[in-house]
């Protein structure tokens, strides 16, 4: 991430759990600038909420879609 300051690369410093969201997985993320220092803290969603799913998530899909019968195709032209 860049310095909004001064377009320097900017260092993580602090991480903090936000737990005032109703959906788990916001933290405050504390960055700080490696050139003119300036902090800037941010809230960002963090995809990995440190559960650690070690097991696929299964994939359902939907059968397939088999064509009409040719009698009822008739009678739809009809």
């Amino acid at each position: 991430m860049r310095c909004l300051a001064c377009g320097a690369e900017m260092h993580l410093m602090h991480v903090v759990q936000d737990d005032t969201m109703p959906v788990p997985g916001y933290e405050h993320r504390t960055f700080m600038c490696s050139a003119c220092g300036d902090i800037e803290r941010r809230l960002v969603f963090a995809r990995d909420t440190g559960q650690g799913h070690s097991e696929p998530v299964p994939v359902h899909t939907a059968p397939s879609i088999s064509p009409a019968p040719t009698d009822q195709q008739e009678r739809i032209a009809a």
